[in-house]
């Protein structure tokens, strides 16, 4: 079978590149998506050159699709087997790890602690805005993009207590820069984006109207989108951050949940990859196919799904050794089903989120308990027979004792 190259990889193989390309953009299987690209030569624009951007449907893009939804349908599979405190613990932590992992990419190191505090909503942090936006994919708050001014105002959700408190990212132009941008990779200028607000404008209107095409894949579109949208760099810092943000909101309403929060760490474990696929599809030599960014961005995808499913899957194991456990210890502790039920909470809480721990009050959203003094008594009980430890007083906080933690770890 002919392996299908890139068109740079063609040219230093000595092919005529400028026909192979050609036959590529005119085949009828090929979509051009009509949004255009000047390449990239050593971190600078090459205006005399202009190619739209187009893939063409080959063989290994089709089986990628066909593994995520299959893995979609595996994953959704395995959350019906959670109790609900299991379920909420786990959607909330991997919530934590995708932000701090879209964080780390960009090199700002931000802990789960940090996140989870940032969850409360009597206070406002720096990462409040980013957490309200995700905390919306998890509400199934989904919003549709039909405007520049609905990009900015997100932007300005995300970032209003973070990038934005910086004078040097304050937005000059009447919604986006108006300064040029140069990315660097430390060394080097890798990207320039879009040299005018003028220019972004024009291009973001023609990424919205491509985004709400219903001509192609949606894995697919979602990809082309994260590409164009960076390409275009709208604004002084968190372009990264804000894309992988659409590109997640965009997953969890097409896959689940869990894919949708789970492509930040999946690049994260492979961050060369993730660049060097966006400079190879801006490069001279490849006439704008972004066929070979596709292929990447599904294996990312698949990747973290994988990683989703591996722990869903040791995770409910031991979730079940846990519930028998529980059954076992029942009439040796002489314990209550209340007690053998709050108990299973807090195993439920420290196996999916053991970084989140519960309150007191928590608890009342789990139990059919109405007085926080009735659940107390049943606490402090667990509490004597080593069962749970009490962490703080002020508000008062527990988890899963030492006993318990050797049994699960």
């Amino acid at each position: 079978m002919i392996q299908y190259e890139s068109l740079e990889k063609l040219h230093f193989k000595g092919k005529k590149v400028a026909e192979e390309y050609q036959e590529r953009f005119n085949n009828c299987c090929a979509y051009n998506t009509e949004l255009k690209i000047y390449p990239i030569l050593r971190g600078e624009r090459v205006i005399k050159e202009q190619y739209p951007l187009f893939y063409l449907p080959i063989n290994e893009i089709n089986l990628l699709q066909e593994k995520i939804f299959l893995n979609s349908k595996k994953i959704m599979e395995l959350d019906l087997k959670l109790p609900s405190v299991a379920k909420f613990a786990c959607i909330n932590d991997i919530m934590t790890n995708e932000i701090t992992k879209t964080n780390g990419i960009e090199g700002i190191h931000s802990t789960k602690k940090e996140i989870y505090e940032s969850m409360d909503q009597k206070k406002t942090t720096r990462y409040s805005g980013i957490v309200n936006k995700y905390t919306q994919i998890i509400s199934n708050i989904v919003e549709n993009i039909d405007s520049p001014e609905q990009i900015r105002k997100m932007y300005d959700d995300i970032f209003l207590e973070d990038i934005l408190k910086n004078p040097e990212n304050k937005l000059d132009g009447i919604l986006f820069r108006k300064g040029r941008i140069n990315i660097s990779n430390g060394a080097n200028n890798i990207h320039s984006g879009d040299p005018s607000e003028e220019s972004i404008i024009e291009h973001i209107n023609d990424l919205i109207k491509f985004m709400n095409k219903k001509d192609i894949p949606s894995l697919i579109k979602a990809s082309i989108v994260h590409y164009y949208f960076e390409y275009i760099h709208p604004f002084y810092d968190g372009n990264g951050r804000f894309g992988r943000f659409l590109f997640s909101m965009y997953l969890a309403r097409k896959t689940d949940i869990y894919t949708g929060l789970s492509l930040s760490y999946s690049i994260f474990e492979d961050k060369k990859e993730y660049a060097n696929i966006f400079l190879n599809t801006s490069k001279v030599k490849n006439y704008g196919e972004i066929t070979f960014f596709i292929i990447g961005m599904l294996k990312f995808i698949l990747n973290g799904q994988n990683s989703i499913i591996q722990m869903l899957q040791d995770k409910i194991l031991k979730l079940n050794y846990a519930e028998t456990y529980i059954k076992n210890i029942k009439d040796s502790y002489n314990l209550s089903e209340i007690e053998c039920n709050l108990l299973f909470i807090y195993i439920q809480n420290y196996i999916f989120a053991k970084e989140n721990l519960l309150s007191d009050k928590d608890l009342l959203k789990y139990v059919d308990i109405k007085s926080i003094q009735t659940l107390r008594r049943h606490l402090d009980n667990l509490t004597d027979l080593d069962l749970i430890n009490l962490i703080s007083k002020k508000p008062l906080v527990r988890t899963v004792s030492n006993v318990i933690k050797e049994i699960l770890d």
